[in-house]
Parts: structure tokens; C-alpha cells; sequence
């Protein structure tokens, strides 16, 4: 699915209309073939509701998890640079002057834009990006054994905690918004709501295929505009690696 949400919108859009229209196509051919058989026995109006409901609350919680998934990941990149920043700073030469931990986090970046941020889209650790951590690491136990940290410790080891946290908060939306499940129930109730739809219309099939044409222009619509922000990743409406850019 993080293919098909890379696309541009309006061929994002083309899938989308393109599904709805054979969904729709499917509902009215299952309208007028039920019309002809079962009209007088068919399910009563009230009943599509309970279907539609389900198709609701399943593109309710699908958009929630989205939305709450697009602000965490700026959450995340706006504490990953932060604690960037913080790191950058204590170990710049007029500061603590640590070069090892400046050459580490050059290194971080670095991997960070090109594999993780770049080519997995977040949804993958990169070992590049793990050995310069463990460079940050190693710099700070060697600069504590050294004396030269003395109260600054908890400070630069709770900043290089907060960049671990955040790295892993982003890498776990990355994995996360690749769950494809919530996608295949709402589509399965899109089609199963057009169903209902026309089973309760089997006795009007010219004012069935109108309730389906809205609901399906309705529904389409939904799930064109929730698709653009699926990934904040990637897409249209993705997060820029400029979010966590930090010059030193």
C-alpha cells in the first residue's frame, strides 16, 4: 500500500475513483438483478444503516490512527532535531570541544537522509545510522572517564536519550503506517455498504442508483483525501527530511 500512497494525488485520485466506480457498477448490477427476484422479500429500508455503520466506524478509527500517526511523526522530528541541537551544541568547540561526537552526528544525519528518511521511508533502521550512535556513545563514556563532563553528564546522556527515543518513535510510525489491514476492512464495507444500499432499494432501482452514486462519490471522496496523508512519509503530503536538518 506504501507504493500505491507514494503516487501523486491525481493518480492516487485515478485509483480511487477507478474502484469506486467498479464498486458502484457491481451495487447497481446486483440492484437490478435483485429487483427482478427478490424485490418483494428484500430487506427492510432501515437496514443499510447497520452496514454503513460499520463502514463509518471502520473509517473513523483508520483516519484517528492516521491523523494521530501524522502529528506524532512531527512530535518525533521536532524532538529528534531538538535533541540534535542540544547535542551539537555541548560538543562544539567553544562548548566542551568533542569533536568525536560532532563527526558522529555528521555521520547520523547522514544516514538518516539517505536510508532511513530516504530509501526505507522510515519503515527500517539503518545499521549506518546505529554504529553512529554507538560512536555518540562511546564519545560520551570516554569524555565522563576523562573528567571532562563532571555535572554536564545527566544532561548530555538524557540529550542522546531524547534522540534515541525520537529516532525510535519515528522509525516505529514508519513500520506502523504499513499495516495494510484497516485498508482492506474499509474497502471490503465500502462494497458491502453499496450492497445494502441496493437491497433496500430493490423496489425502486432508479432511486437505488441514485443513493449509490452519492454514497459512492461520498465515500470515494473519504478515502481519496485520507490516502494522501496515510504515510507521513511519504506522498504527497509526507514530512520533509528538513524537519530534523540541523547545521553545525
Amino acid at each position: 500500500m506504501n507504493q500505491l500512497f507514494s503516487l501523486p494525488a491525481a493518480a492516487l485520485l485515478a485509483i480511487v475513483a477507478s474502484f469506486g466506480l467498479i464498486t458502484f457498477v457491481l451495487a447497481v448490477a446486483y440492484l437490478h438483478w435483485f429487483s427482478r427476484r427478490s424485490a418483494a422479500t428484500g430487506p427492510v429500508a432501515p437496514f443499510f444503516t447497520a452496514v454503513t455503520t460499520l463502514w463509518a466506524l471502520s473509517f473513523s478509527f483508520a483516519a484517528a490512527d492516521i491523523w494521530a500517526a501524522n502529528s506524532e511523526a512531527a512530535r518525533s522530528a521536532s524532538a529528534e532535531r531538538s535533541a540534535i541541537t542540544r547535542l551539537a551544541g555541548i560538543a562544539h568547540e567553544n562548548a566542551l570541544d568533542i569533536p568525536r561526537i560532532l563527526d558522529a552526528l555528521a555521520a547520523y544525519k547522514k544516514s538518516v537522509a539517505e536510508e532511513e528518511w530516504g530509501h526505507f521511508a522510515n519503515g527500517q533502521p539503518s545499521p549506518a545510522a546505529d554504529a553512529a550512535l554507538q560512536d555518540i556513545r562511546l564519545a560520551i563514556v570516554g569524555a565522563a572517564r576523562g573528567g571532562s563532563l563532571d555535572g554536564l553528564l545527566s544532561k548530555i546522556v538524557q540529550d542522546f536519550d531524547e534522540l534515541q527515543d525520537a529516532r525510535n518513535a519515528r522509525l516505529a510510525i514508519g513500520r506502523g503506517a504499513g499495516s495494510d489491514y484497516k485498508w482492506y476492512l474499509v474497502l471490503a464495507l465500502t462494497l458491502l455498504s453499496q450492497i445494502a444500499i441496493a437491497s433496500v432499494h430493490a423496489d425502486r432501482p432508479r432511486a437505488g442508483r441514485g443513493a449509490l452514486a452519492i454514497y459512492t462519490l461520498a465515500a470515494s471522496v473519504s478515502l481519496w483525501i485520507i490516502a494522501l496523508h496515510a504515510n507521513p512519509y511519504v506522498g504527497v503530503s509526507k514530512l520533509e527530511y528538513a524537519r530534523i536538518h540541523v547545521e553545525f
